[in-house]
Formats: C-alpha cells, structure tokens, sequence
C-alpha cells in the first residue's frame, strides 16, 4: 500500500464533550474514500480535521508526511462544506468571482488563473454561467460552481461535505460522475461525506464508517455485503 495519508489515534472534544476517540486510517493516493456514519457521529469533524481547519485533542494526521496545515497554505486541499448554499440568494459574487477564491494564497499568476478558472468551469458544465450571479443559479449549478472553486488550483487532496445534500437526483448524479472524472483524469485523492451511500458506493474505492469512533475501514462490497458491516449499514441509513 502507497500510504498518503495518515491517521494515528484521533480523539476530537469540544469543550468538555468527546466527537470521537481512537480512529486510524492510512489512505493511498489518488484513492476516492467515503466517509459514512449516522447524524453526530464525528464525520464533518473528521473531514475539518482533514482539511486542517481544526486541531486533533489527541494523535496526529499527516500528507506525505507533512501536516493537513501546511498542505492548506499551500493551496494543496480543496474543500466544499456543506450548507455552502443557504446564504447565496443575495450574494453578489458572480460565478467567476466565487472561482477565483479557490486561488486566494496561492503563487498562481493572474494569467494562469484565467486560463484555469476557465478551465474548471469547462469541466464542471458552468463555463456558460460564468458572469451569472450565483444566487441566481440552481442548487445543483451552485454545487458545480463550488467544487469548480475547490478544484480551481488544481488541489492534491478534494474534501467534500455532503455534495449532494438539497440538490436533485440528476444534478446529484451529475456531480458524483464529475467527481469520477476528476480522480480518473488528475489523480485526485477524494474524501467525501455522504448519507447518499446507495448512489455513492460505486464511485468509491474505500469506505470509513465512523460512530464515535472507527466502525469499519474496507472496500465498498464488504462495507454492503458483510453481517457485521449490514448492521453499520442499518444504522445509517435508518
């Protein structure tokens, strides 16, 4: 296994209240990783924690052998949150302006970051909303333009939160297959959570299972197929 990703004995608390405790995991790279679990289970702690947004109460994770901090600053990790949306109806920003924030921090020339934010919106299907305020657009066109942010410096590592989350079947399906797309074509690594697991699976290579702590850690058909992972499986989704 080409390890990319480290994680050695998690524990997370905030205040005085522990998310999780004793979760590790090792991820190869350009791998596509669900992260899956019932509500208040730790998954977007876990994913913030990825994205070096927030800070682990006990052990440690690391990027080819660096911090999920420094990997950040160097415009290394994309990541889409979730609820991204809920404010953007009377956001003036129009859909390049909102790319263009997936180059703030980065050495990238203005030159070049034209011609990549073109690039992404080609890719994602948004090139022709492109001067289009983002509050006027769909759920699923917002969610296209927010992972065209993500992607826009060209990230190793793509955190995502939920993509699918308040958009429709097709703009989720649509999204699941750019997501595919995009692992295939720029090697990638992808970590995503989702309650969408049904639609998921077959894009992924890896699932995480995680309910304050690590349930399961395997391939996609054992996490469906097995006794004990069935039981996983009932509780998130029930």
């Amino acid at each position: 296994m080409n390890t990319w990703i480290t994680a050695q004995n998690l524990a997370f608390r905030y205040d005085n209240e522990t998310v999780f405790t004793d979760i590790h995991f090792a991820v190869e790279h350009g791998g596509f990783t669900l992260i899956v679990g019932p509500n208040g289970a730790g998954k977007t702690t876990l994913l913030r924690l990825l994205a070096g947004l927030l800070t682990p109460a006990e052990g440690t994770i690391t990027i080819a052998g660096q911090s999920p901090q420094a990997w950040q600053r160097a415009g290394g990790i994309g990541f889409v949150p979730q609820h991204y949306n809920q404010n953007t109806a009377s956001f003036p920003a129009t859909v390049n302006e909102v790319v263009d924030l997936g180059f703030w921090g980065t050495e990238i020339s203005h030159a070049e970051q034209i011609k990549q934010r073109q690039a992404v919106l080609t890719k994602v299907g948004m090139a022709e909303w492109a001067h289009k305020r983002i509050g006027d657009l769909s759920g699923g066109q917002q969610q296209r333009v927010m992972l065209a942010q993500a992607i826009a410096a060209r990230p190793a590592l793509l955190l995502l939160d939920e993509p699918t989350s308040g958009i429709d079947y097709t703009a989720g399906n649509m999204l699941l297959d750019l997501l595919s797309n995009i692992q295939a074509e720029q090697q990638t690594t992808i970590i995503m959570v989702t309650h969408d697991i049904a639609r998921a699976l077959p894009h992924a290579d890896r699932v995480l299972c995680i309910d304050r702590t690590l349930c399961y850690d395997g391939p996609p058909h054992q996490f469906v197929t097995s006794h004990a992972t069935g039981l996983h499986m009932a509780e998130v989704v029930g």
